[in-house]
């Protein structure tokens, strides 16, 4: 009971925290990820983009892509002070450490992002698929409002997106429309025009 007590403060913690923010986009990707590797500058360069056009940017808070990430982010502030690097450290065993790009820290049993704007998937392992499944379920489930969930790296998630066409799809087990929420970027000028189209589409909606 203690602990049901104790997970539930940490949320409404956490949700009262990041309730002050808007325009948040979550980035998942793999903690092995060096920083020496392509992928890693290639984030860190995206996130950096996207702070300087006025997004913060939320990671899981551990290194890899993630540190890439908060740390892409902070690198933005020197043109827009307002933004806000973010950690949601989900106390991985072999990854618990917060990076030091983090200006934001909280701790979660299990990861969620349910303010955020946008979802960009980098490269990962099954901790990074695990968040995507559960991206896809949620909004898939109308539990989470629709918005752009993003495949960054078109060579790395291609082979993905081919099984789920010609697989899942063909048997009938999702649907075109679930299949649909995906899309692919492979530079922040994706990533934005994805982001200010989904934008053009909410405004008219309203």
């Amino acid at each position: 009971m203690d602990k049901v007590l104790e997970g539930y403060q940490e949320i409404s913690r956490s949700f009262e925290v990041l309730k002050q923010y808007c325009n948040v986009v979550t980035i998942f990707g793999g903690a092995r990820v060096s920083p020496a590797h392509k992928d890693y500058k290639k984030i860190q360069k995206l996130a950096c983009k996207l702070g300087e056009c006025g997004y913060s940017v939320m990671t899981g808070g551990g290194p890899g892509i993630m540190e890439a990430a908060n740390r892409g982010l902070l690198q933005a502030k020197k043109k827009n002070p307002q933004v806000v690097s973010i950690g949601l450290n989900i106390q991985l065993p072999h990854e618990q450490a917060m990076n030091p790009y983090v200006e934001i820290p909280l701790s979660f049993q299990n990861f969620f992002s349910r303010n955020s704007t946008a979802f960009i998937v980098a490269m990962g392992g099954f901790g990074t698929l695990d968040e995507l499944s559960e991206v896809l379920v949620q909004v898939a489930t109308g539990k989470h409002k629709k918005i752009p969930i993003i495949l960054y790296g078109r060579d790395y998630w291609k082979g993905l997106m081919k099984w789920l066409k010609n697989s899942v799809l063909k048997e009938g087990l999702i649907a075109k429309e679930e299949l649909v929420l995906l899309s692919f970027a492979d530079s922040s000028r994706e990533v934005l025009g994805i982001l200010k189209k989904a934008k053009e589409k909410e405004v008219k909606a309203f």
